[in-house]
């Protein structure tokens, strides 16, 4: 760690990578696939936990992935542990928990909605820029590593 990093700015920094995971699963969670893509720095990698060994290479690339997700897919993302360990004032790594609850509900349908499951607990390991002063995530590295139901 670099002496010229005061703790109020590893603070800040650990901060905004924290935030960067929350506002990744929102944004999954509502349904807008750019705002997600928009986590990630213009060169960033990303591999979904279902798919861990599958590199999806730059954020166009990230978002024409996110697309493609059914739109009648309704998940909820619960990001914790999140540990960020800073670098540098302009990169940092981290580690998050995902537990991931998915249900497809009926057109027209109220909340609450059964879900048959699966429920997936995942685990993340991040790489984090300041990319043009704003924290990007540069690589996201998922994978799945409990499931429960079919």
């Amino acid at each position: 760690m670099p002496d010229a990093l005061s703790a109020a700015e590893r603070i800040e920094i650990e901060r905004a990578c924290e935030r960067i995971v929350y506002e990744y699963s929102r944004a999954l969670d509502l349904g807008d696939m750019n705002a997600a893509a928009d986590c990630f720095a213009e060169h960033g990698s990303l591999t979904r936990p279902m798919a861990p060994d599958q590199v999806i290479q730059g954020r166009e690339a990230i978002r024409a992935s996110l697309l493609t997700r059914p739109k009648t897919l309704l998940t909820k993302h619960l990001a914790t542990n999140v540990m960020i360990d800073v670098e540098s004032r302009d990169s940092a790594r981290g580690i998050s928990y995902l537990t991931m609850i998915a249900a497809t509900p009926p057109p027209g349908g109220t909340p609450p909605f059964p879900a048959q499951g699966p429920l997936y607990f995942a685990e993340f390991k991040d790489r984090y820029i300041r990319e043009n002063g704003v924290w990007k995530i540069l690589e996201r590295r998922g994978s799945i590593q409990i499931k429960l139901g079919s």
